[in-house]
C-alpha cells in the first residue's frame, strides 16, 4: 500500500462572516484520482449560499452536526442532518441554494467533488439515511454506482463511508473495486493508520493496496472516499 499524507496545515483556510472553510482541493487543478473537492465547512447560524450553478460534476454532503437546508430549480428540497449523506448529479446544469437549517446555531459539514463517470446526465438528486449505530465501530457505506445495500447511487465508480469509532477500536477498509484508492478524512478524535497518526482535520490517501486498518486513539469520526486513480495524483 502507498499513502499520501496530507496533513491539516495542508488545507487552504478561509474564514469569513459566514462561514469557517478548510479545503483540502481546487477543482480542476488539484485531485486524489477522481476526487477533486473536498470543503470542511462550519457555516453559521441562518448563513449559506444562495442560487448559484454546477455542471458535470458529482457533488455529495456529510453532515458532522447540525443540519443544511437544500433546494435547487429542479423542484428538489428537504434538509440533510447529520445522519444522512445526499449526492448530487449535475449533469446538464443545476441552480441550488444551501443554507444552515437553523438561526442559531452552527452546522457544520463536507462538501465533496468527484468527476462524472458519465458527462451531461439529467440532474439529480439522492439521499442515505442511517441511525447513528449504523456506523459504530464500523464501516457504513452510503453512497456507491450501483446503489448495493440500499445506498444512494452516485455517477461514478466511487464509494462514500463513514465510520464512528470509539477509542481502542479498529476497523478494516477493503477497496470495492480493484485499482481504486480510498482518501480517509479525520474529521474529529484521533486515529492511527499504520506508521501515520491522524488528527482532526488531517486526512491520508492510500492506493496500489487492497486493504488499510485504522485504529482509534481517541474516539473519533471518519469520512471515507474511494475513488478510481486513473487520473493520478495532483496535490
Amino acid at each position: 500500500m502507498k499513502y499520501l499524507l496530507r496533513p491539516d496545515k495542508s488545507r487552504w483556510h478561509k474564514h469569513d462572516s459566514m462561514k469557517k472553510s478548510a479545503y483540502a482541493f481546487v477543482p480542476y487543478q488539484t485531485n486524489f484520482g477522481e476526487l477533486c473537492g473536498m470543503a470542511d465547512d462550519v457555516v453559521y447560524p441562518g448563513k449559506g449560499f444562495g442560487m448559484h450553478p454546477h455542471e458535470n460534476m458529482e457533488i455529495s454532503t456529510i453532515v458532522i452536526s447540525g443540519s443544511q437546508a437544500h433546494k435547487d430549480d429542479t423542484g428538489s428540497e428537504g434538509v440533510v442532518s447529520c445522519n444522512s449523506v445526499q449526492t448530487m448529479s449535475a449533469g446538464t446544469g443545476i441552480m441550488h441554494s444551501e443554507f444552515n437549517a437553523s438561526e442559531t446555531e452552527s452546522f457544520h459539514s463536507f462538501q465533496i467533488w468527484v468527476y462524472p463517470k458519465i458527462k451531461n446526465v439529467k440532474p439529480r438528486h439522492e439521499k442515505f439515511s442511517y441511525e447513528p449505530e449504523d456506523k459504530l465501530n464500523k464501516i457504513l457505506l452510503t453512497l456507491s454506482p450501483d446503489g448495493r445495500n440500499g445506498t444512494a447511487v452516485i455517477n461514478q465508480d466511487s464509494f462514500f463511508s463513514v465510520s464512528k469509532l470509539i477509542s481502542g477500536n479498529s476497523v478494516e477498509y477493503k477497496m470495492n473495486m480493484a485499482e481504486n484508492g480510498v482518501y480517509i478524512h479525520c474529521a474529529t478524535g484521533k486515529v492511527k493508520i499504520d506508521e501515520h497518526e491522524l488528527n482532526a482535520g488531517d486526512a491520508l490517501g492510500a492506493y496500489e493496496g487492497e486493504a488499510v486498518t485504522i485504529s482509534a486513539t481517541s474516539d473519533a469520526d471518519l469520512i471515507f472516499v474511494e475513488v478510481p486513480m486513473q487520473r493520478g495524483i495532483n496535490v
